[in-house]
C-alpha cells in the first residue's frame, strides 16, 4: 500500500509543473514534496551524466606536467621516499609530511592524491578518478546552496548546467592545477555563513573560519573570496547593520574563530615561521613575476584578458587542451544574466526580497574576483578563475528560473526554455566533441598520450642510465606513468631564451656519455630555445647528438625527441660552402671557409669556421677572432680562443682532417650603426706572434683574414 502510494505521488510529481509561487523555505502541503523530489531527481541524473562523461577513458589525454605535480609527493610517500618534489616537508612522529608544494600552494591536493592512490592504486586513472569525485562533491554542494538560497527549480537547473558544462567536467577531471579542492571549500564556507547569518549559531561560523584557513593554505589566492563576502555584507545589509551584527559576536566566539582559522592555516604558518618565506616570495614578484615576466601593474589590459578568459571558460572552451570548443552560448547567457541580475538588484534595492543577498553575492563574485585574478606571482589565465564556475552557474540558473516562472509573459517563458535547452544540448555536444577529439588524437602537445609511449621507451630502453629532461613537461608525468621507477633530472628554464647558465650546465652534462636527453619537438615545447642552446653546447664540446627515438602523436606529429651524445667522429670531407676561402696559414692549416650570422635582437654574432689540417702535429695555436668597425678600423671585440672552445685543439688533428670550429660572441652595447668586419687568423699563445696567411683574395692584412661583414642598423 505504501509503495503504491509512493508511486502515485512520484507519477503526480513527474506530470505536474513546478509551483511557481513556491517560497524560499516552503512548508510542504503534503508529506511528499514534489518540487524537492524533482530537484533530487535532477541531482541524481546530473550526477550520472557528469560521471558518465568525466570517467570515460580516464587515460586520455596524456598526463600534463602541472596536472600531476601535486601527485608526485604522494607517489614518493607511498614508495617510502622523502617527498623531495614538495617545497617543504617536516617530520611528524618520525614520518615525513609535506606541508607546502610551492610558496603559495599548500598540501591539500597532495593528500587528496595520496588518498586516491591508496584506494585505487598509483596511476593517471586513479588521480583523475579522485579529482572527478571532488568535482562530484562540488556538484552536490552547488545543488545544496541553490536550494538554500533559491529553490528546487534553481537547484535542478544549476546541477544540470554544471554537469554539462565542459570546463566544469574536464577541469575537475584534470585537477585544474591545485584548484579543484577550492570549489567545495568555497561552497561549504558560503553554506556555513548562510546558516550562521540565519541562525546566529556559533558552530557554523567557527567551521567557516576553519575552512577559510584551509582554503588559503590550499592556494593563497583563495583569500579573494573575502572580497565579495565583505562587499555583500556592507552593500546588502549596510555598514551600520554589518558592524552591529559583528559586535554581537562574543569574545569567546571570536577566539574560537581565530583558532579555527589558524588551524586550517597550519601548513602555511609553519612554512613562514620564522622566515616569512611566502611573503618574501610574493614581495619579490609583486610588480613583475620573475618566472614569466607578468606585469601586475598593467591592470586594465590584465582585467580585459581575464574577463575574456572567463567568457571563454563559461562558454565551454577548455583552453588548456588545444581542443575544439562549442559555441560560446553559455558565455553570452552569462553576460545577459549579469545584466539581468544588476537590473533586478536595482529594482529591489529597497526591499527585503529573500534572494537579494545571494544574487548580490553572485554578481559581486564575478565583478570582484575577475580583476583580483589579474595579480599573480607567475602568470594569469583561466585556471585562476575556475573557483568562479559554480557561482557563475548559480547566477545563470537563477536568471533562467525567473524567466520560467508562472506569471512571466508567454514569449519570455518560451525564450527562456529554448535558451536553457540550447545551453544543455550545446554543453553535451561540446563534451562529446571533446571525447571524440581525445579518442582520435590522444591529446595534443603537452597533453598528448605520446608521453605514455615516451615512458615505455625510457623505462625499457634506458634502464639504469641517467635521464635528463632538457625541456618542460616530462619529469612529473613520466614519474607517475612509471610509478616512480623512472625519475629524471630537470635542467630547463622557464623562458624562451635560456640563460648562459643553461649552456654551462649543458656543457657539464655532455661530459657524461651515459646521459640520455629528452626534448619536446619544436611544435610541442612550452619554452623554446633549449634545443638550440644544447646543440650549441654540443658543438662547443665537439659532441655529436644522436637521435635514438622520436615519439609521435596519433596523427603523426612529432612530440618527443630522445638523444644521446657521443664524441664527434673525425671527418676528412669538406662541406659544401657558399663562400670558399682556401686561405693557408704558415702553421700548416687551411681555412676552407666560414659563415657569419648576426642576430640584432641578441646583439650576437655567430661564426662557423671550417679548417683543414695540411700536416700532422700542428702547434697548439689560438684562433684569432676580431670584430672590427670597417669605417674606423677599431677592434670593438676580441674573442680569441682555441679551436672548438678548447675541446679539440690543433695538436689533436690529423693530416687531411676537416674540423668545424664554432664561435658565438655578444657585441657590446652602444655600437654605432655601420658595417663591421669579422677577421680571423691564428697565433702562438706563448709569443703572441700571428701566423702568416696566404689568401687567394689578398685580404689578410696584418695576418688576419677578413672573413665576412655584417651591418648594425
Amino acid at each position: 500500500m505504501l509503495r503504491a502510494n509512493f508511486a502515485m505521488r512520484v507519477t503526480e510529481c513527474v506530470h505536474t509543473s513546478y509551483n511557481s509561487s513556491r517560497s524560499i523555505h516552503p512548508m510542504p502541503s503534503s508529506r511528499f514534496d514534489c518540487a524537492a523530489f524533482r530537484s533530487f531527481l535532477a541531482l541524481a541524473l546530473a550526477g550520472v551524466l557528469y560521471l558518465s562523461i568525466a570517467l570515460a577513458n580516464l587515460s586520455l589525454p596524456g598526463p600534463n606536467y602541472d596536472e600531476v605535480a601535486d601527485a608526485i609527493p604522494a607517489l614518493e610517500l607511498l614508495r617510502g621516499e622523502w617527498p623531495a618534489s614538495a617545497l617543504k616537508t617536516i617530520r611528524v612522529f618520525g614520518q615525513p609530511m609535506p606541508i607546502m608544494m610551492l610558496h603559495y600552494i599548500g598540501p591539500t591536493s597532495i593528500y587528496t592524491s595520496l588518498a586516491g592512490f591508496a584506494l585505487f592504486g598509483i596511476s593517471v586513472e586513479s588521480l583523475r578518478l579522485t579529482q572527478t569525485l571532488i568535482g562530484l562533491l562540488t556538484l552536490i554542494l552547488t545543488w545544496a546552496l541553490a536550494r538554500v538560497w533559491f529553490d528546487d527549480r534553481v537547484a535542478a537547473l544549476a546541477v544540470v548546467l554544471a554537469a554539462t558544462a565542459p570546463v566544469f567536467v574536464w577541469w575537475h577531471r584534470a585537477g585544474a592545477f591545485f584548484s579543484s579542492p577550492l570549489l567545495p571549500i568555497a561552497l561549504s564556507i558560503i553554506l556555513l555563513l548562510t546558516s550562521w547569518q540565519r541562525t546566529q549559531r556559533t558552530a557554523p561560523l567557527v567551521a567557516a573560519c576553519f575552512l577559510f584557513g584551509l582554503g588559503c593554505a590550499t592556494k593563497l589566492l583563495f583569500a579573494w573570496v573575502l572580497g565579495p563576502i565583505a562587499l555583500t555584507a556592507f552593500i546588502g545589509l549596510g555598514a551600520r547593520e554589518t558592524i552591529t551584527r559583528l559586535r554581537t559576536i562574543s569574545p569567546a566566539t571570536l577566539a574560537g574563530c581565530a583558532a579555527a582559522c589558524m588551524l586550517g592555516l597550519t601548513p602555511f604558518v609553519i612554512h613562514n615561521v620564522p622566515g616569512l618565506d611566502s611573503f618574501r616570495f610574493i614581495a619579490q614578484n609583486a610588480l613583475r613575476s620573475r618566472l614569466y615576466g607578468h606585469d601586475n601593474l598593467d591592470i586594465l589590459n590584465n582585467t580585459a584578458f581575464q574577463a575574456t578568459q572567463l567568457f571563454r571558460l563559461v562558454g565551454g572552451d577548455t583552453l588548456e587542451f588545444n581542443a575544439p570548443a562549442p559555441l560560446p552560448l553559455a558565455g553570452v547567457v552569462l553576460v545577459a544574466s549579469l545584466i539581468y541580475t544588476a537590473i533586478w538588484l536595482w529594482r529591489n534595492r529597497g526591499g527585503n526580497a529573500p534572494t537579494r543577498l545571494p544574487r548580490l553575492f553572485l554578481l559581486l563574485s564575478v565583478v570582484v574576483i575577475t580583476p583580483l585574478a589579474t595579480f599573480s606571482v607567475t602568470a594569469i589565465g583561466g585556471r585562476h578563475l575556475f573557483i568562479l564556475m559554480p557561482l557563475v552557474i548559480l547566477l545563470i540558473a537563477g536568471a533562467l528560473a525567473d524567466g520560467l516562472r508562472t506569471g512571466m509573459p508567454r514569449w519570455v517563458r518560451a525564450a527562456t526554455a529554448a535558451a536553457t535547452l540550447a545551453l544543455v544540448l550545446n554543453g553535451l555536444m561540446g563534451n562529446l566533441a571533446l571525447l571524440r577529439f581525445f579518442e582520435q588524437t590522444g591529446g595534443r602537445g603537452l597533453w598528448s598520450d605520446a608521453l605514455n609511449r615516451t615512458a615505455v621507451w625510457l623505462e625499457s630502453g634506458f634502464a639504469g642510465r641517467p635521464i635528463v629532461a632538457m625541456d618542460w613537461g616530462f619529469e612529473r608525468s613520466i614519474a607517475l606513468l612509471t610509478e616512480g621507477r623512472v625519475r629524471m633530472r630537470e635542467v630547463f628554464e622557464y623562458t624562451q631564451d635560456p640563460s648562459p647558465r643553461f649552456t654551462d650546465v649543458s656543457l657539464v652534462l655532455l661530459r657524461d656519455p651515459a646521459n640520455v636527453y629528452v626534448f619536446h619537438a619544436p611544435a610541442a615545447t612550452a619554452f623554446g630555445g633549449h634545443w638550440e642552446r644544447f646543440e650549441r653546447a654540443a658543438l662547443k664540446s665537439r659532441m655529436e647528438l644522436v637521435q635514438v627515438a622520436a615519439l609521435h602523436e596519433r596523427d603523426g606529429v612529432t612530440n618527443t625527441l630522445i638523444y644521446i651524445a657521443q664524441p664527434a667522429p673525425r671527418t676528412f670531407t669538406a662541406p659544401a660552402l657558399a663562400d670558399l676561402r682556401s686561405a693557408t696559414l704558415s702553421s700548416g692549416v687551411e681555412l676552407i671557409g666560414g659563415d657569419v650570422r648576426y642576430d640584432p635582437a641578441r646583439r650576437e654574432v655567430s661564426v662557423m669556421l671550417h679548417w683543414r689540417a695540411l700536416v700532422d702535429a700542428l702547434p697548439d695555436d689560438t684562433v684569432l677572432l676580431h670584430i672590427v668597425n670597417q669605417t674606423t678600423g677599431e677592434v670593438v671585440l676580441a674573442a680569441d680562443t682555441q679551436p672548438v672552445y678548447g675541446a679539440y685543439p690543433f695538436s689533436r688533428w690529423q693530416r687531411g682532417e676537416v674540423v668545424a670550429d664554432p664561435h658565438w660572441v655578444t657585441l657590446p652595447e652602444g655600437l654605432p650603426p655601420g658595417i663591421y668586419q669579422v677577421r680571423v687568423g691564428a697565433y702562438d699563445p706563448q709569443t703572441g706572434r700571428r701566423r702568416a696567411i696566404a689568401d687567394p683574395r689578398n685580404d689578410a692584412a696584418g695576418d688576419s683574414l677578413m672573413l665576412q661583414t655584417f651591418e648594425i642598423r
